[in-house]
């Protein structure tokens, strides 16, 4: 039999256990609206579920740092960094965004010839607008894209691409940012039986 002390640490450790299980479970949970990606390959089209699509930028900034003078006769030298910027929302050239929630799907079309993507996006309200991935934020040296995690490994999905590379084989296809709730099942008619003549 367990002494008093020893039942209070297993109840302390089952309630840990629990608690961290439930932690994980909900780390890992789908947000509202239920973001799914629909990618495409030669095989065909797969649905997949993700809790964190997001929109990928990269904002480039300029650093001017004291030099000593050997090294450049104007004192100073500049360092350039890009920094990685995410969002749950489209970011525009000027700075202006569409968030996600106010999105019901993007669409996204790779040109067979071309290095620029166009999104399609259809808003919550019906509305549909068109746009090359040009005219979205990001930094010089990184075009924007997407990115969500899939089977535990982060992936992204650029839709600008650099000299000499080529579209993924599987591609994003779609964004599904708001997915109708499934409709419940027909009620079943129960047939009254008559009774015997």
């Amino acid at each position: 039999m367990l002494g008093y002390r020893g039942r209070a640490v297993v109840a302390f450790l089952l309630g840990f256990l629990l608690l961290s299980g439930s932690l994980q479970a909900r780390a890992r949970r789908t947000p509202r609206g239920n973001p799914t990606l629909v990618l495409a390959s030669a095989a065909g089209e797969r649905t997949v579920p993700v809790p964190d699509a997001m929109f990928v930028h990269f904002e480039r900034l300029y650093y001017h740092r004291r030099a000593p003078r050997s090294e450049d006769a104007s004192g100073s030298r500049m360092e350039i960094e890009d920094r990685r910027r995410e969002c749950r929302c489209i970011r525009m050239q000027d700075w202006t965004k569409l968030k996600f929630k106010m999105i019901r799907q993007i669409e996204i079309v790779y040109p067979p010839d071309g290095n620029v993507a166009r999104l399609r996006i259809t808003r919550r309200d019906g509305r549909i607008s068109e746009m090359g991935a040009d005219s979205l934020y990001g930094g010089e040296s990184f075009g924007p894209r997407f990115a969500a995690t899939l089977d535990g490994q982060l992936r992204e999905f650029p839709l600008i691409l650099a000299e000499g590379e080529s579209w993924p084989d599987e591609r994003l296809a779609r964004i599904l940012l708001l997915r109708p709730p499934q409709k419940p099942p027909p009620p079943r008619r129960h047939s009254k039986e008559r009774p015997g003549r």
